[in-house]
């Protein structure tokens, strides 16, 4: 389970980068962190939120699969949890998970942000953010394309 002082400096970190005033959390009910931070907590269990309508896109994902609520859940329903989320529903998700869910993680595009080897315990977070997901390569520019300064210049 996700510490007070954890949640409440990655919260900070977060707000820092991008603002978040709506929040989703699955696994564990937050609402109780939002001491420091005016972020609207919409908490749901993952039954609720599979079968949720698209209404509203959130700020923040915030899922603990580490959890005794997540441990029942099998890797299927994991991934289709998470796919909803971070296609649909959140502009940027954080999940807490144990070390072998690193496979499903990175096979659904997500990011290691505590490297496992720092620490002893069977523990790592993921993120997901829209805006650094795919970094554009060095030669997806004007400068490398048909320029029309260069047509009478260089032989293509």
């Amino acid at each position: 389970m996700a510490e007070l002082n954890v949640i409440t400096s990655m919260l900070d970190d977060l707000s820092k980068e991008q603002p978040i005033s709506t929040a989703v959390c699955i696994g564990q009910d937050l609402t109780q962190y939002n001491t420091n931070h005016s972020i609207q907590w919409h908490y749901f269990n993952v039954n609720e939120f599979i079968n949720l309508p698209f209404n509203m896109r959130y700020d923040l994902g915030f899922v603990l699969l580490d959890t005794p609520e997540m441990e029942n859940i099998s890797e299927i329903v994991q991934s289709q949890l998470l796919v909803k989320l971070r296609d649909l529903m959140a502009k940027r998700i954080v999940v807490v998970c144990k070390l072998k869910d690193e496979h499903l993680m990175r096979a659904l595009g997500f990011t290691q942000l505590i490297d496992k080897q720092t620490h002893d315990r069977d523990f790592a977070l993921w993120q997901f953010n829209i805006l650094t997901y795919k970094h554009v390569p060095d030669w997806f520019n004007s400068k490398f394309w048909a320029n029309p300064e260069n047509w009478n210049k260089f032989r293509w």
